[in-house]
């Protein structure tokens, strides 16, 4: 029998609505490292498609998560219907439940899907971001 791999969360890239406000969310939410910016006027490849992407890291790769926007192309939050994180086992899911609340976000306490289960000693909480994008949160 073959092993699967083991990977980590590593350039996932999502259409946004509006890049400044995504950047912000995120960053402000995660503490994400703000690591690049492509824009139409700064690469030539960005200026052929037409397309600003920020990128950002949770400290295991330059570019774990990036967004990208470009004219006439909105987000797909119905083609992409989740993804989860978990948390860095020093930051509890209480304290991450604070900041949802500090921030104004509306959230809910367990798996988005029903049928998923739940590591033993894990929480979850799931939340929408600026652009309807679901996000799970696993942590202790």
């Amino acid at each position: 029998m073959k092993r699967t791999l083991p990977v980590k969360f590593q350039h996932l890239v999502m259409y946004t609505k509006d890049l400044i406000t995504s950047h912000r969310w995120y960053r402000n939410l995660f503490n994400l490292q703000f690591s690049a910016q492509n824009d139409p006027d700064g690469s030539a490849l960005m200026n052929l498609a037409e397309q600003s992407m920020h990128f950002f890291s949770f400290g295991h790769y330059h570019h774990d998560i990036a967004f990208a926007s470009k004219k006439g192309v909105m987000p797909d939050n119905t083609s992409l219907l989740n993804y989860s994180m978990r948390l860095r086992d020093t930051v509890s899911i209480d304290d991450f439940i604070q900041r949802l609340e500090q921030q104004g976000i509306t959230y809910k306490k367990g798996r988005l899907l029903q049928s998923a289960k739940t590591p033993e000693g894990l929480q979850a909480v799931s939340f929408k971001d600026p652009n309807g994008y679901w996000i799970e949160i696993l942590g202790k």
